[in-house]
């Protein structure tokens, strides 16, 4: 049975002491066990933005066991061109014998009462089961990240019933039209740049940052440091970056990438505001060399502007999913923050 509504607290959790009871209820409700020790090293003691917050849910009141837990991480972004710091949704869970509306609610109540008016913006990717507790609290959809799929090799998606020599055959075809006959149509524009791959980003990611300046978009820092943090420094995962640079200007375009399986995921990707064919050109070289190294297939999911999206189901990329990016938004920048579109990737995410 359930504690009554009102013997529940929302206190804020201290990251020094309080460690080993946010670890457990993370275990107990978010799963991976494996990376949780990690997960708090890395994004609650090392966010480059700063320390983020964490609180928890007791019952009854503040003298009970903890059973709740909810994280803001901390997050500078760019408002058409101005600095802005926001707060990013983290590691929500409660545990199952308080799993009701209430402890839910009072957790996401109390983190937005404290933290948005001196942040401005509060944002956040809730899966199914928690967007009615935030869509409840006033939270509104800034737009979809949409997850675009590019097949490389499609025998290997064609009907298993089908012969395996009619397969190779059928699927070498329409390889040779999606891949080869296209970049005969676009070699022309590979002169003068080429495609790099590196481990870690080095000087030029902060003047490729510098030019996204002039932009009319909300947008997070993607700065050498946070790009560092948020993809060289992750414990659990393997991240390289192929970069597209210019003979003349320096480096145009990257794209993060994560390989899983036989799946390239681009879970970042920035291109030069003056350099409009710098897009297609990176994920043209993107796709040569993942089908060089054997993947069948490259996804990106992103939330953008529409002509981003139409250029990339110009180089063949098929939507294959949504999910929804909330927010609340209070102060001076709130109605920007409404009306200005927003540029958002898996590296504005905590996973």
């Amino acid at each position: 049975m359930t504690a009554a509504a009102s013997s529940y607290a929302a206190l804020p959790a201290d990251l020094s002491t309080d460690r080993g009871t946010i670890v457990s209820l993370w275990v107990s409700n978010l799963g991976h066990p494996e990376r949780r020790q990690d997960k708090y090293d890395w994004f609650y003691l090392r966010n480059p933005a700063g320390a983020p917050h964490v609180l928890l849910a007791h019952s009854p009141a503040e003298n009970g066991t903890p059973i709740g837990v909810i994280g803001l991480g901390t997050r500078q972004m760019q408002l058409a061109g101005q600095p802005l710091n926001a707060g990013l949704l983290a590691d929500f869970g409660v545990v199952a014998e308080h799993r009701t509306l209430y402890p839910a609610m009072l957790l996401q109540t109390a983190l937005r009462d404290q933290f948005l008016p001196q942040l401005g913006l509060i944002y956040g990717f809730p899966n199914p089961k928690s967007e009615p507790v935030v869509k409840r609290l006033g939270y509104a959809t800034a737009g979809q990240m949409v997850r675009y799929v590019r097949v490389l090799r499609s025998a290997s998606y064609l009907p298993a019933a089908l012969p395996h020599t009619v397969r190779r055959a059928l699927g070498h075809t329409a390889d040779w039209w999606r891949h080869t006959l296209r970049r005969t149509q676009y070699a022309h524009d590979f002169h003068g740049v080429f495609a790099q791959w590196m481990d870690q980003p080095d000087a030029r990611f902060d003047a490729l940052w510098a030019a996204q300046s002039s932009q009319p978009q909300l947008i997070g820092v993607r700065d050498r440091r946070y790009l560092t943090w948020r993809f060289e420094q992750k414990p659990w995962k393997k991240f390289r970056f192929l970069t597209l640079n210019s003979r003349t200007n320096g480096l145009i375009a990257y794209a993060a990438s994560e390989v899983i399986g036989k799946v390239l995921h681009i879970r970042d990707l920035l291109c030069h505001p003056n350099h409009p064919h710098s897009m297609s050109l990176l994920l043209d070289a993107v796709f040569r060399d993942a089908r060089s190294d054997g993947r069948t297939s490259v996804s990106f999911e992103f939330l953008g502007p529409s002509s981003m999206q139409q250029a990339v189901e110009r180089l063949g990329m098929v939507a294959r999913g949504q999910r929804n990016v909330m927010y609340t938004a209070a102060g001076p920048n709130a109605d920007a923050i409404r009306q200005t579109p927003w540029y958002v990737t898996s590296a504005d995410e905590d996973y």
